[in-house]
């Protein structure tokens, strides 16, 4: 069973109030929007409303060489104020294949391309919170193919790691942006299991 098939089959502890009719909009920019939304107990009865973040689902690209090298992006992150370690990857356009966006967000800020996706999995990003998913997928034999294609704010450099040395480099926070280390683990878990490629 799926998570989603879980989520659906067991109802929540808490019910929206009055089918949303008391939600309000407090923020809404081209990036994300911010709601008050109401919900009810099942247990108690007590009513509060809880501040979401609606923001497009995203996508992380573990793009591997035929060198068995691990392709990542160094760029700024202003909530951390200090460049970030990760794996290639951005929002989802609406109605975009996961798969397919991963792909796309792999070419435009490396330039590379390999097999077709394999998907990994998609975890929440913060459920308390933000409504975001991300997904992880995997494209093997990448290969440069074209230069970086860069929205007007990206600065970023490519990396190329061993694919032995990531779980050491997040052992010692050299990757520390939470979803790219899950996806990374849950990566390395599938190799294992496979008894790597």
């Amino acid at each position: 069973m799926t998570n989603d098939e879980v989520e659906k089959s067991e109802p929540a502890s808490w019910a929206r109030v009055e089918e949303g009719r008391h939600d309000r909009t407090i923020e809404e920019n081209w990036l994300f929007r911010l709601r008050a939304e109401r919900f009810r107990s099942r247990a108690s009865g007590l009513t509060h409303d809880f501040f979401v973040i609606h923001l497009a689902d995203g996508v992380h690209a573990i793009a591997i060489t035929p060198e068995n090298e691990v392709l990542f992006v160094r760029q700024f992150r202003a909530a951390s104020g200090r460049d970030s370690l990760e794996v290639p990857g951005g929002l989802i356009d609406p109605g975009e294949d996961p798969l397919a966006a991963g792909g796309r967000e792999l070419l435009e800020e490396t330039g590379y391309a390999g097999d077709p996706p394999e998907l990994v999995g998609t975890l929440w990003s913060n459920p308390a919170i933000v409504t975001m998913r991300t997904t992880t997928i995997v494209v093997r034999n990448a290969r440069k193919v074209a230069e970086p294609r860069l929205d007007h704010t990206e600065e970023l450099t490519v990396e190329r790691v061993p694919a032995a040395a990531i779980p050491g480099m997040i052992r010692n926070g050299r990757i520390d942006h939470a979803l790219v280390v899950a996806g990374l683990f849950w990566w390395l878990a599938d190799e294992k299991e496979k008894g790597g490629r």
